[in-house]
This record gives structure tokens, C-alpha cells and sequence, in this order.
């Protein structure tokens, strides 16, 4: 009996490959939903949050064009219907602070819950701790980006190209590996710094301040200007909202997809390196367990 009990967890230890490592993301992410469901407040906030930052901008946007076009709006971005450039774009931005803040805290939320060291010796890559709290928050900004859109659409009658939504998804799906290796930057640093929420505050703010989601890139200084063109956020949202701006006609299609392939690609490799290098040296040091 006791050789079978051997066996029986040699074999679960051994247990590997993709759908294993999968199985256990998704079951990490169904954990997060059940904490975050257990809290009323929490799931009013999901549903408030999106027009907290969208209606400001819609507000702020009358004042200052004085009406649904802006002609300035169109020489710079070849679009006059302001509304819909920054319902789009801005539609991004909860997904964007859910998948920096909520995945890059993965791993500190589990440590104050007193779990990692126990996470941390199951028979799962340590990276799989990070990906399945990506895939809770693409999930729960997945759903802020349909609840914004479409709020948009039946109360400030924007509009979308229907033929766009496909391809749009596709970018969503770019964006997330690039997305995924500055969270995995992010984790580093949480990791490193414990409470390190100001360096992440300056990270996340920094990018969607070079990221055009209610504002063209062109009116940025310079400086900044070359900052968010190296940024994957600023193509992800550049292609998101061409497709659904303008469907299968997006001129800038080929510019936005290739750019984000290639930034992924160094995002991701850069981010993911750095996470796993950080995570033997803070289990060396043996500071798992320090607050």
C-alpha cells in the first residue's frame, strides 16, 4: 500500500506538458473569480469603473469641441467623430491596469494569503502562478472592454464596423504577450521591493500616458513621442481601434501588426527572463516569506 502511495505521487510529480500547466491556470483563475465574486462591492466596482474614466473624457471632450466632430481630430488622425476615437480607445485601458496591476500582484496577494511558499512547491511551473492570474484578468478586463463598448454604442451612439471585430480580437491577442512580459517585469519588482506599488504606479501610468487611447500619438512631445511607439500598448491600441473604426479598410493594418509582433516578441523573451532569474534569486535568499 505504502509503494503504491509512492508511485501513485511519483507519477503526479511527474505529471507535466501544456495541458497540465494550463489545467492549472485555469484553475488558478477560477480561485480569483470566487474570492472576487464572494465581495458585492467588488463586482459593483467591475461594473462602475469603465464609465468613471470614459464619461470624464466624454465630458471634457464636448467642452472643448463644441460639438459630435472635431476638424483638429481629423487632420491629425483622419477621423472627425471624436466620440468613437476615444470610446475605443479608452475601452483598452481597464483591461490594461487589470492585467499590470492585477497580474503583477499575483504573486504578493499570495504571499499576504500565506500560499506561495505552498505554490511554489507544486508540481507546476512558477510562471504558471503568473499566467493563470493573467488569464483571471483578461477575463475580468475582457468583459470591461464589451461592457464599455457597449454601453458606448446604445447611450453615445458610437458606432463600430462590424466586419472589424474579428481582427480587433486578433490585436487583443497580440497584445496580451506583450502585455504579459511587462506584467512579468512588474511581478519582478513586487517580488524584489515587496510593497513596491509606486514603482508599478509609474510604469502603468507611464504607458498609458505615451498610449493613444484618447489622444493621437502626434501631439506628444517628441521625447515621448519615440517612448510610445516603442511601446506595445500604444500599437495594440493603434490596431484595436483602426479595425473597429474602420473594419477590413484599416490602412494602418500591416505598420500595426508587424510592429506588435516584433515588440512581443522582445517584451515577452525580456520579461519572462527577467521573472524567472528574479524567482530563483528570491528563493535562494530565502525571501519568500518576508513582508
Amino acid at each position: 500500500m505504502e509503494h503504491q502511495k509512492t508511485e501513485s505521487f511519483k507519477r503526479l510529480w511527474g505529471r507535466g506538458g501544456f495541458l497540465a500547466e494550463a489545467r492549472a491556470a485555469w484553475a488558478i483563475s477560477i480561485n480569483i473569480w470566487k474570492i472576487e465574486l464572494s465581495y458585492p462591492l467588488s463586482v459593483l466596482w467591475f461594473v462602475v469603473m469603465p464609465f468613471l474614466w470614459f464619461i470624464p473624457m466624454l465630458i471634457t471632450g464636448s467642452a472643448v469641441a463644441g460639438g459630435a466632430e472635431s476638424t483638429v481630430l481629423n487632420d491629425l488622425a483622419g477621423t472627425r467623430d471624436w466620440v468613437t476615437y476615444i470610446a475605443v480607445g479608452t475601452s483598452i485601458l481597464g483591461l490594461t491596469i487589470s492585467l499590470m496591476w492585477g497580474t503583477g500582484f499575483s504573486l504578493r496577494r499570495e504571499q499576504n494569503s500565506g500560499t506561495l511558499e505552498t505554490l511554489m512547491s507544486t508540481p507546476m511551473e512558477r510562471s504558471t502562478l503568473v499566467w493563470g492570474s493573467m488569464l483571471h484578468n483578461l477575463q475580468h478586463g475582457g468583459l470591461g472592454v464589451i461592457l464599455q463598448l457597449g454601453a458606448a454604442i446604445v447611450f453615445f451612439g458610437v458606432t463600430i464596423d462590424v466586419w472589424g471585430i474579428i481582427p480587433a480580437l486578433g490585436i487583443i491577442a497580440l497584445a496580451i504577450f506583450g502585455l504579459q512580459g511587462i506584467a512579468f517585469a512588474v511581478t519582478c519588482v513586487v517580488l524584489l521591493a515587496k510593497q513596491g506599488w509606486m514603482i508599478v504606479e509609474f510604469i502603468s501610468s507611464g504607458l498609458i500616458l505615451v498610449a493613444p487611447m484618447a489622444y493621437p500619438l502626434s501631439v506628444l512631445p517628441p521625447v515621448l513621442q519615440y517612448i510610445g511607439m516603442a511601446s506595445p500598448l500604444t500599437w495594440s491600441v493603434e490596431g484595436f481601434r483602426g479595425f473597429l473604426m474602420n473594419g477590413l479598410a484599416y490602412q494602418g493594418v500591416v505598420q500595426a501588426v508587424v510592429t506588435l509582433i516584433v515588440l512581443d516578441i522582445i517584451f515577452f523573451i525580456f520579461g519572462l527572463l527577467m521573472f524567472r532569474y528574479t524567482e530563483r534569486y528570491v528563493r535562494a535568499k530565502g525571501a519568500l516569506e518576508q513582508f
